[in-house]
């Protein structure tokens, strides 16, 4: 049986609201465990503790207006 000191999860592809199995994995994970995450790892995290996100209107570069 593993026993991790935490989770990472990465970045990939995709709109995280489309990925429900994570939401329900990463929701159980950070009972337990703290979880990290890069850019759709972070937005996985986000949707997993109840909250949402959108996409921008033009990719980020800088400082968005």
């Amino acid at each position: 049986k593993l026993n991790p000191d935490g989770a990472f999860l990465s970045n990939g592809p995709g709109d995280p609201a489309e990925l429900g199995y994570a939401h329900t994995a990463v929701a159980d994970l950070i009972k337990d465990y703290p979880v990290f995450g890069i850019c759709l790892g972070h937005q996985i995290i986000t949707h997993a503790i109840g909250a949402s996100t959108y996409k921008l209107k033009f990719g980020h570069r800088g400082g968005n207006q």
